[in-house]
């Protein structure tokens, strides 16, 4: 062996007219370069979005290191494990091309020694791994064949394509070994073995084949750079940019939209007023930039709640369709007056109603897509401007209108709040604790214990604790994801009103709903509080041994993330530090926990709609439950245990699971 430090190779042995290179380089740069100008063309069409384009030295922080980490990806794991092969195996070649092209362009001498044998190495490896990359690719594609994967001839073609590159970049250095020798060979061992194949073709055979192999590898890659934003290549662009420009608001902030304030507008348009998504006209170039950036994977699908039920909703395909509908009428260059309406052309509307809001699909799509926000944004029209909503559901916002809640009178909120242990604030006055009931527990007899449970552990930690009383109505919420924006705004406003006159440190809520929308929506309208969730204070006195479990509950406990809780606010811990303190055995998790919890059923404004397509989704989750042997499921939010509760009795398992609240359990073992 010699002086490794001198180790090397002839860049471009055997290739002459090198100049060509450059001219394939500029031909498929301008065609790549004008399928992105296309794509930026039409993502200028849409409305504006400021918000992202805020904090930029962050968003390049966070795009880079997604990239790196691939977190998202990483969710699934067999898909997970071919895209890293493939995804960082071309960072590997790209920086060894780019080591050569340096050598070659500019007299560098930089492909030498070290650096010439361990980007030699890693290219090899590299090679390697993109072939099994794609050999895992078809086999998913091909053998397994998920139900939520489409296959056509374009996936086929772009795996043959990478297949391609690879293969023939490997040929041609197997010539080149085979007929000029490279006594550094032992770095190649991929070239090496491929040299063998070629020993017996003459010097004047191989230098032709190894010219013919090494144009062909060429005009494959520089056909492959220009193809790029007419494919599902340019996920290889989009991913990133859409990445850059994701969502940086907690995942709980709708936009808003102040209707108050465009309707006093000296300007206002009584004809052109407009709220939510109608036509392909009212999409923000962000929205466009979703529907490019998906590259139907189909992880929404897979962990879709509705799907999974076999209800008619599918993620992947409402992106899908809003796509096509996209470039149909792009293409189409429909007058602004005559565009087609979303609803009826691209989304069935029974489909626009089966959305849980749970945000599972969001937080698997590795494009970073807002599905959610979209399926919102066209409620918002459909309830707001047509008039178009569910006859359950319109029963909950004329109730909510009349008298503050979803439910009934408020003389009866009134009238639970006396039976409470609890002083009722009135303005001016001070607690340290202020808690917000909420209304499914206030008008469900069934959940006023969680109520009673919470103020009954808060006086044991000697917490001043107070409630607003008939002062407190509904946070809006419901009318908010069912899309009825006006009486969504009336309540916040109210609310805020009421709660500025008083003075607190800390606003308690053991409803996610609630506590989402306080948290995350109340600040668009200046109401900024300290907002608690009762499971994250109940964790807090425990560890500092205000609370302590004594009498242990000897049930199997499993716990049901609550979406509002998890997905969205990643509590995911403290409820869990809480059982543990309550229960014999620690929590016994179900098949899907944390992150990839199961929705209950109940989000999206479910719990006053009852659709009855497909299985119960609630019925999924407690045989969940069923499987793990549990006797209690135990949880830390109303909407989960009315939800969960009806599926245990749909199921015929109310006699042997029951479904409490943390606090609940908590307070039993004191």
């Amino acid at each position: 062996m010699g002086n490794l430090s001198q180790a090397t190779r002839e860049i471009m042995w055997n290739i002459s007219n090198g100049k060509v290179i450059y001219i394939l380089c500029a031909l498929s740069v301008s065609i790549f370069g004008y399928g992105v100008y296309q794509r930026i063309l039409s993502w200028k069409k849409g409305k504006p979005d400021d918000e992202r384009l805020s904090n930029p030295a962050y968003r390049l922080f966070f795009t880079i290191k997604e990239l790196i980490l691939q977190k998202s990806v990483r969710e699934s794991r067999f898909p997970a494990i071919f895209h890293s092969f493939i995804f960082y195996s071309f960072i590997v070649l790209l920086i060894t091309t780019s080591i050569i092209a340096l050598d070659y362009d500019f007299g560098t001498s930089l492909f030498k020694g070290c650096v010439y044998i361990f980007f030699t190495v890693a290219a090899e490896i590299a090679g390697v791994l993109i072939l099994v990359g794609v050999l895992m690719a078809a086999k998913r594609r091909y053998i397994d064949k998920p139900e939520t994967l489409e296959t056509g001839f374009a996936d086929t073609l772009a795996l043959l394509l990478l297949a391609l590159i690879v293969v023939t970049g490997f040929v041609a250095e197997g010539v080149r070994i085979s007929v000029a020798g490279d006594m550094w060979q032992m770095f190649s061992p991929v070239g090496r073995w491929t040299s063998s194949l070629f020993s017996n073709l003459s010097v004047q055979q191989g230098e032709a084949l190894h010219k013919n192999v090494w144009w062909f590898h060429t005009i494959l890659v520089f056909g492959w750079i220009a193809v790029i934003p007419y494919t599902k290549f340019f996920h290889l662009v989009l991913l990133p940019a859409n990445i850059f420009f994701s969502k940086m608001k907690p995942a709980g902030e709708l936009s808003r939209v102040d209707i108050e304030k465009m309707m006093e507008s000296e300007d206002f348009d009584e004809e052109n007023f407009n709220v939510g998504l109608d036509t392909v006209s009212d999409f923000t170039w962000k929205q466009r930039l979703d529907f490019d950036a998906c590259v139907s994977c189909g992880r929404c699908e897979e962990v879709c709640p509705a799907f999974m039920a076999g209800q008619p909703l599918s993620p992947k395909r409402f992106i899908a369709d809003l796509k096509n509908l996209v470039q149909k009428t792009d293409s189409s260059n429909w007058e602004l007056a005559n565009r087609p309406e979303i609803i009826g052309n691209a989304v069935e509307e029974i489909s626009l109603w089966h959305c849980r809001t749970c945000m599972a699909c969001t937080q698997v799509c590795p494009a970073f897509i807002t599905h959610v926000d979209t399926f919102v944004d066209i409620r918002r029209n459909q309830v707001v401007m047509k008039g178009e909503i569910p006859p359950e559901a319109g029963r909950c916002l004329k109730t909510m209108q009349s008298t503050g809640n979803p439910f009934g009178a408020q003389t009866q909120r009134v009238d639970f709040i006396k039976t409470l242990d609890v002083k009722i604030v009135d303005p001016d006055e001070s607690c340290e604790v202020l808690y917000w009931i909420g209304c499914l527990t206030t008008f469900d007899p069934e959940k006023n214990k969680i109520a009673e449970d919470i103020i009954k552990l808060l006086k044991k930690c000697n917490v001043d604790v107070g409630v607003l009383g008939g002062g407190e109505i509904c946070c809006g919420e419901p009318a908010r994801v069912i899309g009825d924006e006006h009486t969504f705004q009336t309540a916040v406003k109210s609310q805020i009103e009421e709660l500025d006159k008083r003075n607190f440190k800390t606003l308690l809520t053991s409803c996610p709903h609630c506590f989402n929308t306080l948290k995350n929506e109340y600040p668009q309208f200046d109401g900024k509080y300290n907002v608690v969730h009762h499971s994250v204070f109940l964790s807090d006195m425990i560890n500092s041994g205000k609370l302590k479990a004594i009498d242990k509950i000897k049930d199997t406990i499993t716990y049901h993330d609550p979406c509002y809780l998890g997905r969205y606010q990643k509590i995911f811990d403290q409820p869990r530090k809480v059982i543990d303190a309550v229960g014999h055995k620690k929590v016994q998790e179900m098949e899907n926990h944390r992150e990839k919890s199961l929705c209950c059923g109940g989000g999206g404004g479910h719990l006053w709609m009852d659709y009855k397509e497909g299985e119960r989704i609630n019925s999924l989750r407690v045989k969940q439950a069923q499987e793990k042997g549990a006797d209690i499921i135990a949880t830390s939010c109303p909407f989960c245990i009315q939800m969960l509760t009806d599926g245990l009795k749909m199921t015929d398992l109310d006699e042997d699971i029951k479904v409490e609240d943390i606090a609940s359990l908590l307070l039993k073992s004191l």
